[in-house]
């Protein structure tokens, strides 16, 4: 019995010793798949932080619930014509509501074009950016990706709110738009670092495009050229090839507009003077004698009730580019044309070189709409519609509830963002003393005051619209 108690117990020493090496072997293998895997990020340059940017900036390897995005630019000088190819990273695409640090590693890297995007606000230190995911390094394959749960695609907006202090109109706007309206463009808050360099809170956007989950438009075309297309009016030269309609060379409207859908490695001449005559009828139809008519007039070209959302919304937040810039219209091939709302940092009075009144209307002079609001039928909509959002969607409660989300959303992504980009309190740069924000609470406070003091005047005065109809 003795000598079987010894034998068991060397035995059992021999099996720990076996285990041991086993757990040291394992331990040695993991290491080293945990080691390559890290050796792959650093080949890739995913997470190679520039120290001295940091420290300049009293920025720690922070903790944070956002996802976070990093650019590698390859060395590569981005500029806002030929798109560079560069590396791009996410962490924390799943968006599990935990906190993760900056140093972790990745949840994958991906090929990526990458330029500046938008007109005024390319001359802002802090960037806009397009990205437009590859499959090869040659940018010669584009390849659709599921970016934070917002459907496939390979082209997204990476917006960087530096005017509004707020970081949160287009938030806003986009979210009552896709409450109101049939589509809007989805976005989210993340994090966003360019060569190893912080820079602060961004808003990933889907832009208007066509695709599943976006504006779901037809891929064939006919033999006569008729399609489906998306158009945008825009500043004169901001694109080559603007549709020559009627509108234009009659000198009803202003600004061009361009083509967006088909491209223009796919559009051919056929589809595009298809477009050029489609906007031309309906022009003609709006401007003609007869605009009002139910049949021959305006209102069998275009989606009427989705002109009236569009109205109301970009009425109420006093955006002062709608219908002449950044304005996006699409139309499905046996459809009506629609609008789409876009870019809404210079809503509530946010304009750099102007200040706005708050007591008046902004696109009654705005191309089609100061057409449209001579038609006593479109305001009779217009006037019926509005008391009917300010019971829910266009409530102060619904949006101030939408600004508490993007407040708290971003959390202390604030406090970072301003790290680095807080300057901007210190500068006069609007036109009038009164409007330069001195802290980010006083930018939340003004936003908030403004969506009252506009719905002050609104709610009594939107019947005023009755005095621009034609009898």
């Amino acid at each position: 019995m003795k000598k079987l108690l010894i034998g068991f117990g060397l035995g059992g020493v021999f099996l720990a010793m076996v285990f041991a090496l086993f757990l040291v072997k394992k331990y040695t293998v993991d290491q080293e798949k945990e080691s390559s895997k890290r050796k792959q990020n650093t080949n890739s340059q995913v997470q190679i932080f520039d120290e001295d940017y940091m420290e300049y900036y009293g920025l720690e390897y922070f903790d944070t619930s956002l996802p976070v995005f990093f650019i590698d630019t390859q060395g590569n000088d981005v500029s806002s014509d030929e798109q560079v190819m560069t590396k791009f990273s996410v962490l924390n695409s799943e968006e599990d509501g935990n906190l993760h640090n900056i140093t972790e590693l990745p949840d994958f890297t991906l090929n990526a074009g990458l330029n500046y995007r938008g007109a005024s606000s390319c001359a802002f230190d802090k960037k806009q950016y397009r990205v437009t995911f590859y499959k090869d390094s040659e940018m010669k394959k584009k390849l659709d990706y599921d970016i934070l749960g917002m459907g496939a695609s390979d082209s997204w907006v990476l917006n960087g709110p530096f005017l509004d202090k707020t970081m949160a109109r287009n938030y806003l706007v986009y979210t009552l738009g896709a409450e109101i309206m049939e589509w809007a463009p989805e976005c989210k808050y993340v994090e966003l670092f360019v060569d190893g360099r912080y820079q602060g809170v961004y808003l990933v956007v889907e832009p208007i495009s066509q695709g599943i989950g976006r504006l779901d438009l037809s891929e064939y075309a006919l033999m006569s050229g008729k399609t489906a297309y998306i158009i945008n009016r825009d500043r004169v030269g901001t694109d080559l090839n603007p549709l020559e309609t009627y509108g234009k060379y009659g000198g009803y409207t202003s600004n061009d507009l361009y083509v967006n859908y088909p491209g223009k490695k796919k559009i051919t001449d056929s589809e595009y003077e298809w477009i050029t005559n489609d906007i031309s009828e309906f022009e003609m139809a709006l401007y003609g004698d007869n605009f009002r008519d139910e049949k021959n007039g305006y209102a069998s070209y275009i989606d009427v009730d989705n002109f009236v959302d569009y109205y109301i919304l970009n009425e109420v937040v006093m955006n002062h580019d709608a219908g002449n810039l950044s304005t996006y219209s699409y139309k499905e091939i046996d459809g009506k044309l629609k609008m789409a709302v876009w870019d809404y940092n210079n809503c509530y009075d946010n304009y750099q070189w102007f200040a706005q009144e708050f007591d008046e209307f902004y696109l009654p002079e705005m191309a089609w709409f100061e057409r449209l609001l001579q038609d006593r039928a479109f305001v009779d909509k217009v006037v019926k519609r509005y008391y009917e959002l300010r019971e829910n969607e266009l409530s102060e409660d619904n949006m101030y509830g939408i600004l508490d989300t993007a407040e708290a959303t971003m959390g202390d992504a604030i406090d970072r963002n301003y790290k680095v980009w807080g300057y901007i309190f210190e500068y006069n740069i609007m036109s009038e003393k009164r409007r330069n924000i001195s802290s980010y609470e006083e930018a939340n406070d003004q936003l908030r005051y403004s969506i009252i003091k506009r719905f002050n005047f609104l709610d009594d005065h939107i019947t005023d619209l009755y005095n621009l109809c034609e009898d």
